[in-house]
């Protein structure tokens, strides 16, 4: 039986060369215009799941006072490491989006690129929300998206993608079941030690949620939601989106 590797402990290695096309900076551009349109100024700001922190940089070097959160060690090391390289004093700490307790409150939290998605069912998802809000103040807001089931079904269910490069290469296996809405990827890497190649297996699991579900949800956690727009635009999510970008206010007890 295979051993199997946490998620994104190995995959952080190539993460960021894997995801080149990602565009980052507009992904900033874009939670700076809802900051603007929600007529929020945020200082403080938390982003969880926030990976090797690509985005936790750059918001940093924009202004603000970020903390970054992530539950894989592997990525919040290529994290500190690219912080180091900008010169920036970001404090990236290892933990789960589900419960954590920093001990302090911010003026926005941030989740982004299908994050929410590793929630795999409801409970979790009220669990993410709820441990949001109390690190969150009072009207503070809270981003974040969710991949759709269209994005999954048109461009990843049943689909392998494989490239091989000096140092790495990788298999990515995707298989997506309707009748529970979850997309289950088989990640396989060989990352180079010295003359040879040591292999890697992880299994990440995402589950979808329609609209309805986290509206419901954020309602019963404390918070109102002001939209839930196709990414990048302040246009209503439609069935052609490939990924919704939702913005939660907490309410003021």
């Amino acid at each position: 039986m295979k051993e199997l590797t946490d998620p994104y402990e190995k995959f952080a290695y190539p993460y960021d060369r894997m995801m080149a096309n990602v565009n980052y900076v507009r992904w900033a551009s874009y939670i700076e215009e809802l900051f603007k349109h929600y007529k929020s100024e945020p200082r403080k700001i938390l982003e969880i799941a926030c990976g090797t922190g690509a985005l936790t940089v750059l918001m940093e070097e924009r202004g603000y006072e970020m903390c970054g959160l992530d539950r894989a060690e592997g990525m919040l090391t290529v994290a500190r490491q690219k912080a180091k390289e900008h010169r920036l004093a970001i404090p990236f700490i290892r933990g789960d989006m589900r419960d954590f307790d920093l001990q302090q409150r911010f003026d926005a939290v941030l989740c982004i690129y299908d994050s929410i998605n590793y929630a795999v069912n409801a409970a979790e998802l009220e669990a993410v929300f709820r441990t949001v809000s109390k690190h969150l103040d009072p009207s503070g807001l809270f981003i974040f998206d969710v991949t759709t089931e269209r994005n999954i079904v048109q461009h990843f269910h049943g689909q392998t993608f494989a490239e091989n490069h000096p140092d790495y290469s990788y298999m990515w296996k995707n298989l997506y079941t309707y009748h529970d809405k979850i997309c289950r990827t088989s990640l396989t890497f060989f990352l180079r030690e010295g003359e040879l190649f040591r292999r890697f297996e992880e299994v990440h699991v995402q589950k979808m949620f329609d609209v309805s579900t986290v509206k419901k949800l954020l309602k019963q956690t404390g918070y109102k939601m002001l939209s839930a727009y196709d990414i990048y635009t302040f246009s209503r999510w439609n069935r052609h989106s490939d990924r919704i970008n939702f913005t939660a206010r907490k309410e003021e007890a």
